[in-house]
Formats: C-alpha cells, structure tokens, sequence
C-alpha cells in the first residue's frame, strides 16, 4: 500500500502539474470504486470544477475543486494515478482537464476508494487519524507513546496513533534504530524512542526525496516507479545478509503482516 512518502510524491507532483485545471470531463469505467455517492452523482457535480488545491492526510489524497467540493482518493493497496494524454490501462474512473490531459485513477484489484464530500475533515477515516509525523516534535512524538502496552511495530501502523506510517516505513525505521518490531512500548527507554524519531523522520524525507517505494503498484504521475527500493535495509529481504553485521535478515508475521528484521541488530 502507498505510504505517506508515496502519497506525498503524488501530491506534491499533481500540485506542479494540475492546480487551477478544469474538470471538463469525468468517464467512470468502474462504479466498485466510487463510494458514498452514484457514479451518475460524482459526474454531475464534478464535471466542470476547477482544481484549487492537492492535500495529503495520512496515506489519503484529498483534491480540492470550487464550490466547497473535494475528492478524497485513497489508493489502498493497489492504486495509482497517473497524468497522460490517453486513457491508462486498469483505469477506474478518469478525469479529463481543460489542456487535453488526463488525470487516470488506476486499480488493478479494484480495491482503492474516491469519494466526493463537502468538507474532506468530515470524513470518519479522516477524523480518526493520529498526528502527522512529520509534524510532531522529538519531544512531542515520545509523549504520544506514554501508558502504551502494545508492540512496537504494530502500533507504529496503527493510524489512529500516527498517520501515514505502513508496513515498509515501520520495518525500516525499527531497523536503523536497532529496535525488535515485537519490543513492547512500555519496556523501550527514552534514548531508543529518540533514536527511532530521528530514524522515523530521516527515512520518510529521504523517502519523499526519492519518490517513494514501488513494492507493488505504485508509480509516480509519469508511470515512473519510486527511487527509494535500493536503500531499503530488510524489507523484503528475507535470508539475505544484514548489510550492517551480515546476519541472516528473518521473516514473522506480527500484527498480522509479514515483517523482516536483523535478529542481532534489532533486539
């Protein structure tokens, strides 16, 4: 799934290319995408906004249009979008702009969500979701991990606690803090939940930097992939030598999903 680094690099490149665009047409070819509201609705209403702004909350786009309306984009795991002057393989539902191009919302397993509201801050997912990351303090990021009894690594996922951190970001900030993903909170000392702010913090930048990880569908608006997959540490790299010490990197579900880490390293 798209993490906040992806997700970042799609707002940030739409905002360069789309910003002030007319919506001058709307083609949905698959209504499973479209929730909360009629594929007939969102193309009546969309049809002919213009685009005012491009957020990012958590992992979820929001694309602001006049007259108090915004599409709120969430790629899931296999989404992407792509800025071409044709219709895009695997498109769902496709946005044609004033200048003759063409925003695609593309789905390979059909599994990512547009919806359209009035004020994007309504929406439950979005009201849920804990502090940005790259938002918060040194200070501030320790304090949210008081009274904490849960593992690590998936409490870092959890996005009520902090939006926008998934399954590859966590893995690698533990890493580089030298932090087992099965840690419980409450037994990690000060000087460790430092290490992992600066190491949370640095690989989100870079992260960005480098135009996201392409581990699955992702692209960039181009159809480019990411640029970050050669530094990642453990991420899938199970049976491969640890690249600090030279360990055999070890593979467990925890919370649920597959997770890599360096038995020696991490502890």
């Amino acid at each position: 799934m798209p993490e906040l680094p992806e997700v970042e690099t799609i707002c940030l490149q739409l905002k360069e290319k789309i910003l002030n665009k007319k919506i001058e047409d709307v083609i949905v070819k698959d209504k499973r995408v479209i929730k909360g509201i009629s594929s007939q609705c969102l193309q009546k209403e969309v049809k002919g906004g213009v685009i005012k702004d491009i957020l990012r909350r958590g992992k979820v786009l929001i694309i602001l249009l006049d007259k108090n309306k915004s599409l709120v984009v969430h790629l899931r795991i296999s989404g992407w979008l792509i800025l071409s002057e044709n219709i895009e393989k695997f498109a769902r539902v496709v946005f044609k702009l004033d200048d003759r191009r063409i925003l695609n919302f593309c789905d390979r397993r059909v599994l990512g969500e547009i919806k359209l509201l009035e004020d994007w801050r309504t929406l439950s997912i979005i009201k849920q979701m804990g502090p940005e990351p790259l938002s918060l303090s040194k200070e501030e990021f320790i304090a949210l991990f008081t009274s904490k009894k849960a593992k690590i690594k998936p409490l870092l996922m959890d996005q009520e606690f902090i939006a926008g951190v998934g399954n590859v970001y966590a893995q690698e900030s533990l890493f580089c803090a030298g932090i087992h993903p099965e840690r419980r909170v409450d037994k990690l000392k000060k000087e460790e939940l430092e290490k992992l702010y600066s190491c949370l913090i640095s690989i989100l930048k870079e992260a960005i930097k480098r135009k996201g990880s392409s581990v699955d569908s992702y692209r960039q608006i181009d159809g480019k992939e990411g640029e970050y997959i050669p530094f990642l540490k453990v991420y899938q790299r199970e049976n491969e030598a640890c690249l600090v010490c030279k360990t055999t990197i070890k593979r467990k579900v925890i919370g649920g999903r597959g997770t890599y880490f360096c038995p020696r390293c991490q502890v």
